[in-house]
């Protein structure tokens, strides 16, 4: 296994917003918040990693400074890799490139929602290349569904950007390669218009059995539906999760994604004010799936739920239920407020 092993003790700072560093770090056990300033807002937001994922990636690869503190708020151990140490490891296991995946799209979500704001921002266009990069990047090391999404994020959020024609021939071109047409090198794909292709060898479409790409299929339809979600669409996001969730549910190689997509049923459920619906969701989700990483979410929205449907004590009970889970997270601080609008004291 690549990497090395470091231990950190609670109050640890791994790295300061701002710091220049090309290493990328995986939470192994115990528990990271990434800290940062909302840019609606200017309010201090914390993001708490989780077990398995990647942190620190985006300004590793991009190159740039930390966009957030690292601070450990409980004994941890985190996997530290250098950029060659991450490609590797990327090129050679589909499962680290879901989980990875998976959580970019959570900065995608994030970024979907802020985009209006970023346009008008003298720093656009920095956004625009980190995303458009990491296209590159899964394109270089001939991931082509992960490359493929990638540039139809960027064409979703940024449809007149400075990358977008190159965008669009790279997905035309990698159709194209994934359908046996072209050349079909990295190289003719990857070439600035006014550049001359420099020889390349033949791309190599990865062998993958049909369970693990109706599963990849599977992971990139839920990354377009959070998509569909961040963008306000919840009647699309919604019909699409739950095409999703019978495919999946009927599918044994897709079963992860069976919470995770019933979580962002309940999501669309509670935008589109059907609570009742959201509640029954939630409710299933928590009973077969009582230790997914989404728990705390859904025990918050259960009690937005009620709260709308005008039952103030089962909301309180909910939002006391997110403040007793461990480790901490940005959802109690919402959970604090929603019990201070309620009149509920909290300690």
């Amino acid at each position: 296994m690549p990497g090395i092993l470091r231990n950190y003790k609670a109050g640890s700072i791994i790295y300061f917003i701002g710091d220049i560093g090309d290493n990328i770090y995986v939470l192994k056990s115990g528990a990271v918040s990434l800290i940062y300033h909302s840019i609606d807002t200017g309010e201090e937001v914390r993001d708490t990693i989780k077990n398995g994922e990647f942190f620190g990636v985006k300004s590793a690869l991009a190159k740039r400074p930390r966009e957030e503190t690292a601070l450990v708020i409980k004994p941890s151990q985190v996997l530290v890799l250098t950029t060659a140490e991450f490609e590797l490891l990327v090129t050679k296991s589909v499962s680290v490139i879901q989980n990875f995946l998976r959580v970019f799209s959570n900065q995608l979500r994030r970024v979907g929602k802020q985009v209006h704001s970023f346009l008008d921002d003298s720093d656009t266009g920095d956004n625009q290349a980190e995303l458009f990069k990491i296209g590159e990047y899964y394109l270089k090391n001939h991931k082509y569904k992960q490359a493929q999404y990638v540039y139809q994020a960027y064409l979703r959020y940024y449809s007149k950007g400075n990358f977008a024609g190159q965008a669009q021939e790279r997905i035309n071109a990698i159709a194209d390669a994934m359908e046996g047409k072209g050349t079909g090198t990295y190289a003719t794909i990857s070439q600035e218009p006014e550049q001359e292709a420099p020889a390349a060898p033949e791309i190599q479409i990865d062998t993958q059995t049909t369970e693990t790409r109706e599963s990849m299929d599977i992971a990139s339809k839920y990354y377009d539906g959070v998509s569909l979600f961040s963008q306000e669409k919840y009647e699309e996001a919604f019909n699409l999760f739950k095409a999703l969730h019978a495919a999946s549910s009927a599918d044994a190689s897709s079963a992860e994604y069976v919470p995770k997509i019933e979580f962002e049923m309940g999501r669309c459920l509670i935008a589109l004010k059907r609570y009742p619906e959201a509640v029954s969701i939630f409710t299933g989700m928590i009973k077969k799936y009582p230790k997914d990483e989404n728990l705390k979410d859904a025990l918050y929205y259960i009690g937005i739920a009620y709260k709308h449907q005008g039952d103030k004590a089962k909301a309180a009970s909910f939002f006391q239920k997110v403040l007793k889970m461990l480790p901490e997270s940005p959802t109690d601080r919402k959970a604090k407020k929603e019990l201070v609008a309620l009149g509920v004291a909290t300690s």
